[in-house]
Order: C-alpha cells, then sequence, then structure tokens
C-alpha cells in the first residue's frame, strides 16, 4: 500500500518548517539586540567591566576599565589576572570567582604604569550558560576614590566636632522634636553632677524645680510658634544645687523643612550672677553711704553756720573793743581767732559747696560750652581785671551737661591759673578736641607750675602745696572740679612743671554732647 503523501499534508508540513524558520529569524533578531543592548551597557557603564577566560585570563573589558588599569587595551587583553596580577589580594579574588565564589576585593590599587593609585572596589563572579557550562568570570569594577576622600573628610570633621564639643567650657545639649535629649557632652555632666546615661533620652524638665519647669514650658510654647532665643534657665543638679544658665537654642530641621529638635548651647553663668548680686548689693550699699554721707556734710556744715557766726562775731567784737587796750600777745591772739573763725567759715562753706554737687543744680540738658564759658569769665570779671590775666579760647562744643556744675567747673580751673601765676601776668587758653568719642577739654596756663609727684594730691579734699598764708583758699576748689568731671562720667588729670605753667586735661564723654 502506497503512503505517498498528500497535497494538503505537504502543504501543512511547509507551514511548519516556515513557522520553524520565522521563529528562529525572530530568535536571532532578538539576540542580536540583546547582544546590541549588552554591547551599550558594557561600553557606556560608569564602572569598569573585564571578561576572563577559565584561566584568568582577559578575553574583553570597556574603556572604564582600561583607565581604571592606567593601561593600552592591547596590553591588557590577554594579561592573567591570576598568576601575573601585581596585588595578591586582587588575584585571590578573581581565583575564587574561577573557583565559583564570590570574590570582593575593596582598597588601593596600583595602575600597571605605576603612576595612578586608586580606592579600588572590584566584585568578580563565574560567568555560565544556562545549562551550567563554565564559561569563566565577569569582574564588575568601581573607583571610589572619591567616596573615600569624602568619608575621611566627613571622619575628620566628626572628630573636629567632637573635639571641639566635648572640649568646650558650654554645655551642649541636642533634642529631638519630642524634647527628649539625645546627646550632651561632658561639660553638662559635670554641671549637672551627672553620668550621660543619666541624662540621655530624658527631658530636660526632669531636671528642673517646678518654677524653672514654667520658664521651660513657656519656652516650648514660643519654640512651636519659631521663636528660638536665648533664655535663662536654673537647673537642679544631683546634689542639689542650683545652676544657672543661658539657654541658647538653634532649631534642627530635616531636609523637608521640618523641625526635628533642637542643639543648645548651655552657659554656666551661677558665678557671674552671684558676682553681679553681690557687686548690686555692694552698689546698694554705696549708695546708702554716699547719701548719708552728702546729709551728713550738707547737714553739719549748715547746722554748724549758726554757731560759728556766733563765736565769728564775739570775737570781732573783743577785738573792736579791746584791741590795743591790751598786751600785745592778747592783740595776737585775738587775730589770730579771727582769722580762725574766718577761715573755718569758708571752709565750711567750701564743703557744703561740695557735697551738693549733682545733688543740686544736676539736672543735664543741651547747653553750648562757650556760653558757659563766657559766664564764668563775668563771674570772675574783678579778679581777671586785678591781674590783668589773658583769657582766650578755641571753638567749644554743645554737650548735654549741668550748665551750673560746668560753670562752676571753668570758674574754679580759670581762678585757680590766675591765683597760681607768676611775675608775668595770666595767660589763659581753653581748647576742646573730639577725640576716641570723647571731648577731651584743657585749660593751659603761664603760671609757677609744680612738681608732678603731687598731681594726684591736689585733687583731694583739703589738699594745699602751699602754706596757708602763701594763697588764699581752702584747698577744696579742685575737688570739686573732679567731683563735678566724674558726675559727667569723664576724668580729670593735670601736667605740670615748676616755672613753666600747668595745664589741666578733662574729658566729657561725646554721648553727652552735639
Amino acid at each position: 500500500m502506497s503512503h505517498k503523501p498528500t497535497y494538503e499534508a505537504l502543504e501543512q508540513r511547509v507551514r511548519e518548517l516556515e513557522k520553524e524558520r520565522l521563529a528562529w529569524l525572530g530568535a536571532e533578531e532578538a539576540m542580536l539586540r540583546s547582544e546590541e543592548r549588552y554591547r551599550m551597557i558594557f561600553n557606556h557603564s560608569p564602572l569598569g567591566i573585564v571578561h576572563f577566560d577559565q584561566q584568568g585570563i582577559i578575553l574583553d573589558c570597556n574603556e572604564h576599565f582600561l583607565e581604571v588599569m592606567g593601561a593600552p587595551k592591547d596590553k591588557v587583553i590577554g594579561f592573567n589576572m591570576v598568576t601575573s596580577g601585581a596585588n595578591k589580594e586582587m588575584r585571590h579574588a578573581v581565583q575564587k570567582a574561577l573557583d565559583g565564589e564570590l570574590g570582593v576585593y575593596d582598597g588601593e590599587y596600583c595602575s600597571v604604569t605605576g603612576e595612578k593609585r586608586t580606592q579600588l572596589r572590584a566584585i568578580y563572579n563565574c560567568l555560565t550558560t544556562e545549562e551550567g557550562k563554565f564559561l569563566g568570570a565577569v569582574g564588575l569594577f568601581e573607583d571610589i576614590s572619591e567616596t573615600r576622600r569624602a568619608e575621611q573628610a566627613l571622619k575628620e570633621s566628626e572628630q573636629r566636632y567632637r573635639t571641639l564639643v566635648e572640649t568646650m567650657n558650654e554645655g551642649v545639649m541636642i533634642r529631638n522634636e519630642h524634647e527628649r535629649i539625645t546627646y550632651v557632652n561632658e561639660r553638662l555632666c559635670r554641671m549637672l553632677n551627672l553620668s550621660r546615661n543619666d541624662i540621655l533620652d530624658h527631658s530636660s524638665i526632669e531636671f528642673l524645680d517646678e518654677e524653672n519647669q514654667t520658664v521651660l514650658w513657656g519656652e516650648r510654647q514660643k519654640r512651636l510658634q519659631g521663636v528660638h532665643e536665648p533664655y535663662e534657665l536654673t537647673w537642679t543638679a544631683s546634689d542639689g544645687q542650683k545652676i544657672i544658665t543661658i539657654m541658647s537654642p538653634r532649631p534642627i530641621y530635616d531636609e523637608e523643612g521640618m523641625f526635628r529638635g533642637s542643639f543648645v548651647i548651655i552657659t554656666d553663668i551661677t558665678s557671674r550672677k552671684k558676682a553681679e548680686d553681690a557687686l548690686a548689693k555692694q552698689a546698694r550699699e554705696l549708695e546708702r553711704s554716699n547719701l548719708e554721707l552728702e546729709q551728713f556734710a550738707y547737714v553739719a556744715s549748715h547746722d554748724m553756720q549758726e554757731p560759728l557766726r556766733m563765736i565769728a562775731s564775739y570775737v570781732q567784737l573783743l577785738a573792736r573793743r579791746y584791741k590795743g587796750k591790751l598786751d600785745e600777745d592778747a592783740d595776737e591772739f585775738i587775730n589770730f581767732a579771727v582769722e580762725g573763725s574766718k577761715r573755718m567759715q569758708t571752709m565750711i562753706n567750701d564743703l557744703l559747696a561740695y557735697s551738693r554737687v549733682g545733688r543740686v543744680n544736676g539736672e543735664t540738658q543741651s547747653a553750648n560750652c562757650e556760653e558757659i564759658f563766657e559766664w564764668a569769665k563775668e563771674n570772675l570779671g574783678t579778679v581777671i581785671e586785678e591781674n590783668q590775666a589773658v583769657i582766650t579760647h578755641d571753638s567749644l562744643p554743645t554737650l548735654v551737661v549741668s550748665a551750673s556744675l560746668l560753670g562752676l567747673l571753668f570758674q574754679n580751673l580759670i581762678g585757680n591759673a590766675i591765683k597760681f601765676h607768676g611775675q608775668a601776668p595770666p595767660e589763659i587758653h581753653i581748647s576742646a578736641a573730639l577725640v576716641d568719642e570723647e571731648w577731651l577739654f584743657t585749660v593751659q596756663d603761664n603760671g609757677v607750675g609744680f612738681e608732678s609727684q603731687y598731681a594726684d594730691r591736689i585733687f583731694v579734699i583739703f589738699q594745699r602745696l602751699h602754706g596757708v598764708g602763701a594763697y588764699p583758699g581752702t584747698g577744696i576748689g579742685l575737688a570739686i572740679c573732679k567731683k563735678i568731671v566724674e558726675y559727667h562720667g569723664g576724668k580729670i588729670w593735670v601736667q605740670s612743671t615748676p616755672g613753666q605753667g600747668t595745664t589741666f586735661y578733662f574729658t566729657i564723654p561725646a554721648s553727652q554732647g552735639n
């Protein structure tokens, strides 16, 4: 019986063969596309890629691998990484891949030419077909030099930060958004007399008394409103001591701008506060003492006036009635008593004037110093004329001062220069200049001068460089000058040479002037 294929059977077979042909063509095209994609990745990969055969000989590599190796392709292809590689650890990693294990190398690599040292990470793996046939190995190389440098820089920066924070004289605290403490430095531990473990993961409120808990809650409400200002807070150490601090918080935000806590610098001001309290107490005591002294000086000088006037009047009455009627000694004694009572009256009046400086007529206002100077000259008009004194001045500023006190200052300094003049008529010159935010006044004369060793003594109350009979006065005028200058926030000093005149200097802060 004949088994010739029928026409339909042949046609069916042809269709089957056509399908197989098309399937084969599709697979080949897919393989080509796959190979194309692989080559694109292989050639443009940011990683170095290399293929080894079963013995570790390089069969192929991309350009990035050549850059890492530091050698041209003709020297790389055919190079045996197992037997000829300079780096022992890298050879071992390749061999592990050829043995079917994952090989990894992470470290420094010196290029073939020896000119380039690179921090390298290489991963090697064996290469097999889907059927498990061993084809060799493939390696991926990554230059991690920049990463290593960044890691080292970060490490060094972290070390510097840690060193700085741990050696600071201030306490440092980091709190998260839930107000839990996540970091403290050693200084804060010493402040609170606690270990880090005693503080970490606790809330600040646990180390405060009730009053300061209220303060902290108030500051938390401000922080919720975005206000992060320094504030004062008193901590309670483990031994019960109160630590007064200034808290200087800085907010911490994440990349999305969300608040994640705060970095706080904590400055211990306990000693400063105690010193300020002690100073304030001393200031109050000094103010009270000064007030009592001023009251005493005023009362003493004022109440002594009446009995002294009575003594002076009766002594002068004795002088008028009995002068020449008794012996010469009696006349001399009566004269001493009269002169003494006059000097006592003058001293009491001067003491009264000294006690009033700043307390009476001490209110300040804008005043033209040239007008004040002219007023002082008018008061000294008779003395100036009698001594033929020549008084000149430069341009003087307008200041916020007590005009009456500054006038008294000019009057005393000019009068002092006239009193201690030499053989020639007195010549006095006054000037003012702005120096370092202060007005510096000078009062220069051509008088008798004095030794520089007495420059401080002349400003002491009732201190005189000459005998009582040599020059008039009680020795309180320059003490009043000093008190007036210091009342205005300045200072006064003098330079002098015997026979060559004297120059007085005094300052008034520029904030007091225009």
